[in-house]
């Protein structure tokens, strides 16, 4: 019920008045005329209680012959607001006009994020979103969400599952991507597996097949190190059969080993590089998805480098579709600068270490190597002589005439 009365109260208005001299004859005067207060107490000498604006001008005669002076020091509820508002028509226009424009934009996208990326990187997603129709500043209103998810997944390589679910104003993609396909091994293809190159072994595993060498073997380039074509065992322990049996299949198994390689690269005097000669930038204010430029910067010619930082609005820690871009160009022109002997044995490393990268068997590591300097002036060589641990097994099919 107290409820129903304060709202009563905020509709009709409320005024809090003070009343000085005779406040209890004031009082009863005003209740045997029919005119209701609330909210009574004592401030000091002084009275004070709540009525309705309009039994409040009611007041003055009652007041005059009680002998008392009401004083008004507060009023409030509906009327007084909306009064206080038609004298600010700015302000109602502008909650108005932010009101309308909140209504207009809740109706576009504002971010899309992506969940359950594993090997896809989200750029890639967000790009596959964006050649479907989903992007920042996309309207929401008439998207099909399962159409696009199938457009997405049609795009990306191996997701297996893709929704789409709409939070509001953002928009999240959720993905499923799909497990590698274990190599497949054709078993009726017959093949042995043989040396790559020269070494020493260090472990065999046969998966199909025979091996034929043990660990601390030395083998040549070719030398067969599991037979697919083998004949049977013979127990020592049980009487020998008619006739052996041939087994004939795929050989698979991986073969280790210490093999030893020789890397050469070579580095001239001279490095090229590329020294700074200015450099200009531009500012652009991107709003859902469009970006407007902030001044006018054209792309140089020749020779530059570029980058762009780009900060978003993030308030309550939610990035939202507003952000202040800036992108900037540095020119550079080619300079041979020449290089020392510590700077050119620098560059010999390097390179060194890309060849060991590119020739090396995956899983292979380098386990010693010794270097040497060679060459002065124009250009310096570098020679490494290594032991690498290595897969060297490699298979062979047999071929039946």
């Amino acid at each position: 019920m107290a409820v129903v009365e304060r709202l009563a109260h905020f509709l009709t208005g409320w005024v809090e008045f003070e009343v000085r001299g005779n406040g209890p004859r004031f009082f009863n005067t005003a209740a045997k005329a029919g005119v209701e207060f609330w909210g009574f107490s004592r401030r000091g000498e002084r009275l004070s209680a709540r009525g309705t604006p309009g039994d409040y001008k009611r007041l003055r005669e009652l007041a005059r012959r009680s002998g008392a002076h009401p004083t008004i020091v507060a009023r409030g509820g509906l009327p007084f607001t909306t009064a206080r508002l038609k004298r600010r028509k700015g302000l109602v226009v502008g909650a108005a006009a932010g009101t309308a424009v909140y209504l207009f934009l809740s109706g576009f996208c504002w971010g899309v994020t992506v969940t359950g990326a594993e090997t896809l990187t989200r750029l890639q997603v967000l790009e596959a979103a964006r050649q479907s129709g989903l992007s920042v500043g996309a309207p929401l209103r008439e998207m099909d969400y399962k159409a696009v998810a199938l457009s997405i997944q049609n795009r990306l390589e191996g997701v297996t599952w893709l929704s789409v679910n709409n939070n509001g104003c953002f928009v999240e993609v959720s993905l499923r991507e799909s497990l590698p396909a274990p190599e497949v091994v054709n078993d009726r293809e017959w093949s042995n597996m043989v040396a790559a190159r020269p070494g020493t072994i260090l472990s065999v595993e046969a998966e199909r097949g025979r091996p034929v060498v043990s660990p601390g073997d030395t083998v040549t380039a070719g030398q067969l190190l599991i037979a697919g074509l083998y004949e049977q065992e013979l127990d020592p322990y049980s009487p020998p059969p008619d006739e052996r049996y041939q087994v004939l299949g795929a050989a698979r198994g991986s073969v280790r080993a210490l093999t030893y390689r020789e890397f050469s690269v070579e580095v001239p005097q001279e490095k090229t590089v590329l020294v700074p000669t200015g450099r200009r930038s531009q500012a652009a204010l991107e709003v859902f998805g469009l970006r407007v430029p902030l001044g006018l910067a054209l792309q140089p010619e020749g020779s530059f480098r570029v980058w762009r930082s780009s900060t978003a609005w993030n308030p309550l820690g939610r990035a939202l579709p507003l952000a202040w871009e800036v992108t900037t160009w540095e020119t550079c022109r080619e300079e041979a600068v020449p290089l020392e002997e510590a700077g050119q044995e620098e560059d010999a490393l390097l390179a060194l270490r890309r060849l060991q990268r590119e020739e090396l068997p995956p899983g292979s590591k380098v386990v010693e190597e010794e270097l040497s300097y060679t060459g002065e002036g124009a250009a310096r060589r570098l020679k490494a002589v290594c032991r690498c641990e290595e897969e060297i097994g490699l298979v062979r099919k047999i071929s039946v005439e």
